[in-house]
């Protein structure tokens, strides 16, 4: 008996029965990732004395994504795990979910590495973000596309990733950068308006 799958089939075995749930966790699963482009957009973007540390975080959040990214791209090459729904047919796949690699869940750990920084620096609306981090990754396991263990994976490989790129030779290193894109996106804004 592998207990992962019976925690999978057990969170799954709840859909069908109350609709409005049911499409909630499909909208949430599919679209949910959204919810952290456009938070992002409004960190960067929002008046106020933080505005610096705020776009530093953003570029943080941006790279740890695409190196996170590629090392579970690499573990996917290495170690394909099917996902749930294609391991036993009572798993029901409402999504339509391609059979891609299941571990880690990307999206655990991309909701995990932003809740991480946000935290970390206690920006406005950093508990709900991470609330809406949880919420996304339990829709994974309960339209049968994650085990468990891919959740668990997610995050632990969002908290060294986060660990490494918060080494003090690490951090200085996006202060110049940070810097140099405030002034482009500021100089864009402006000629948008007509200024």
């Amino acid at each position: 008996m592998n207990p992962d799958m019976e925690l999978v089939k057990k969170i799954n075995g709840l859909a069908g029965k109350v609709r409005p749930f049911d499409l909630a966790m499909d909208l949430f699963t599919r679209y949910g990732h959204w919810a952290f482009v456009i938070y992002g957009l409004l960190l960067w973007f929002a008046p106020g004395s933080d505005r610096e540390k705020r776009r530093r975080s953003c570029l943080i959040i941006f790279t740890e994504v695409i190196v996170a990214s590629l090392i579970s791209f690499i573990i996917g090459k290495v170690w394909f795990r099917k996902r749930p729904f294609t391991r036993d047919p009572a798993i029901w796949n409402f999504t339509g979910h391609k059979a891609n690699a299941s571990f880690p869940s990307n999206h655990t750990m991309h909701g995990s590495l932003i809740a991480m920084e946000l935290l970390r620096y206690r920006f406005k609306g950093s508990w709900l973000m991470t609330l809406l981090a949880g919420i996304l990754a339990f829709s994974r396991l309960f339209s049968g596309m994650h085990y468990p263990t891919d959740l668990l994976g997610g995050f632990t490989l969002a908290g060294m990733v986060h660990f490494l790129f918060h080494r003090p030779s690490v951090i200085h290193f996006f202060n110049p950068i940070a810097l140099i894109a405030s002034f482009i996106s500021d100089v864009l804004v402006m000629k948008v308006r007509g200024r």
